[in-house]
């Protein structure tokens, strides 16, 4: 099979923009209707690269080098089963979860490179009064996570060695979750005060989160092995950070206080905020038209550090001008006056983003507008699909592509207001340039090449089907297929 399906491999290195290197290539022919998914195993030092089509899936190992060690192939799920909602992995066992609309009907699919086996398996949910929330793979392991609705109470199905999924149940109904009037309320009344469809943003390690994803005010953080982390941004006066223990599933919850400011202080009653989480500090940021508040605190609510920036102040702890970026990292333009930059994120929704490079925390304070939403039209980009990635029809590699992939293009259909700013571990500002991230390299490689985009689509999701984006061994690498040479390409991005 292998030789039907590979022609060549080449290892190959070049320069293009930003020190691009395109670290293999390999002839590949496939069906129009295609996706891609890959699975990185840090201990075995190889990456697993999945190739769907209408008929088979195939799955490809490649060394540390990306040299393809192997191969297997396997018949595709019937159509009952929509897309591919997570994966788990033990040694050499590869577990990938497909799940029916409803996830009443899982498909688990296993592969074992060794001995070159692979199984496919039913399992059945009940799922009664239950509403998914979220489905996220944390260390090699998957988590099927829904609340039972008009609770407190939340629903594990976890994945074991052998690919079944095991139901553990979490009682939080002794914890005191806030609504948007900072009143004692069912976390399940919480989710669905303002939709039903509510949405949780996941904030994954593998690359730094755009504004666009971080400006959602339901999070979830997979940075731990042992522990998924929740946070909440649903009023004006504090943060909430739900912990879950995935070894012994206790919990805790904290509310982090915004900066209190008293009744008609700066001119207004009404403020915005949001937060982000990044090595168990909680960045928050609140604002109204004349005033933004940046204060960083622990996970116990203990205040580091607090910044404050009036609507006629230069921003003292800025690391770069402001910027508003419309669709394009091409149509970019600084703001010259301070007061447009507290003006515009307050007519919008404002948001940090936060990643640790060196020992200094890069971080970057703004917001993102949908420019569809803020037209009139309906929405588009993230927000729909599957579970948070592209609107319109979902891939059935849609699980991991939503949040990786998606945070690539984010700014596709968005108008955003930012500056950089860099802090130190105890986060006091520190004086130096910016430097480029290789997440940024790639998303400039992405705009400037046409050849990793397919034909033209509203959604975005059509326009960019053949991309995979991962971390591996400490480096950002883009996979695509050039349909002009029919060859599959891997890049590699240094910061």
């Amino acid at each position: 099979m292998l030789k039907n399906l590979l022609f060549s491999s080449l290892l190959l290195s070049g320069f293009i923009s930003f020190s691009q290197e395109v670290v293999n290539e390999f002839n590949l022919k496939l069906e129009k209707k295609r996706d891609y998914f890959q699975v990185t195993n840090e201990t075995n030092k190889e990456v697993i690269l999945f190739l769907n089509d209408k008929e088979k899936l195939t799955s490809l190992r490649f060394d540390d080098k990306f040299n393809i060690k192997d191969s297997l192939s396997t018949a595709r799920p019937e159509k009952t089963y929509d897309e591919i909602i997570g994966y788990s992995q033990r040694e050499n066992n590869y577990f990938l979860f497909w799940g029916s609309k409803d996830r009443k009907e899982i498909d688990v699919q296993y592969f074992n490179f060794i001995k070159k086996e692979t199984k496919t398996t039913p399992i059945n949910l009940e799922l009664k009064k239950e509403k998914i929330i979220k489905e996220l793979t944390i260390n090699n392991t998957f988590y099927l996570i829904t609340i039972v609705k008009n609770t407190s109470t939340l629903k594990f199905y976890i994945s074991d060695e052998n690919g079944n999924l095991n139901e553990k149940t979490v009682d939080l109904s002794n914890l005191e979750f806030k609504n948007s009037a900072f009143n004692t309320a069912l976390l399940y009344d919480v989710l669905t005060e303002n939709s039903f469809s509510f949405f949780i943003q996941t904030i994954g390690a593998d690359s730094p989160p755009s504004l666009a994803l971080s400006s959602e005010h339901f999070k979830v953080y997979t940075y731990k092995n042992d522990e998924v982390i929740f946070t909440i941004d649903n009023n004006a006066f504090a943060t909430d950070v739900l912990r879950i223990n995935l070894n012994d599933f206790t919990s805790t919850l904290k509310s982090v206080k915004h900066k209190r400011v008293n009744k008609g202080e700066y001119e207004s009653l009404t403020f915005k905020t949001n937060s982000f989480l990044i090595d168990d500090k909680i960045l928050q940021i609140k604002t109204n038209p004349e005033v933004l508040f940046f204060t960083v605190s622990d996970i116990n609510g203990i205040r580091i550090k607090e910044f404050k920036t009036l609507r006629e102040e230069e921003i003292t702890f800025k690391n770069s001008d402001v910027f508003q970026e419309i669709k394009s990292i091409h149509n970019k333009k600084v703001l010259e006056k301070p007061k447009q930059f507290i003006r515009k994120i307050n007519n919008s929704n404002p948001a940090i983003s936060c990643y640790k490079l060196n020992g200094l925390y890069y971080t970057i304070i703004g917001s993102s507008q949908d420019i569809a939403r803020a037209s009139g039209g309906p929405a588009m980009g993230m927000g729909g699909g599957f579970g948070g990635g592209f609107g319109g029809t979902s891939m059935s590699f849609g699980f991991t592509s939503s949040y990786t992939i998606g945070n690539l293009i984010s700014y596709k259909d968005k108008n955003v207001v930012y500056t950089n700013c860099l802090f130190d571990t105890n986060f006091n500002h520190v004086e130096d340039k910016i430097k480029t991230s290789a997440f940024e390299k790639a998303r400039l490689f992405l705009e400037e090449n046409d050849d990793v985009k397919d034909s033209p689509s509203i959604f975005g999701h059509d326009l960019y089907k053949d991309l995979i984006v991962f971390k591996f061994n400490n480096s950002l690498y883009l996979g695509n297929y050039n349909k002009e040479n029919k060859k599959y390409q891997i890049f590699n991005f240094s910061e």
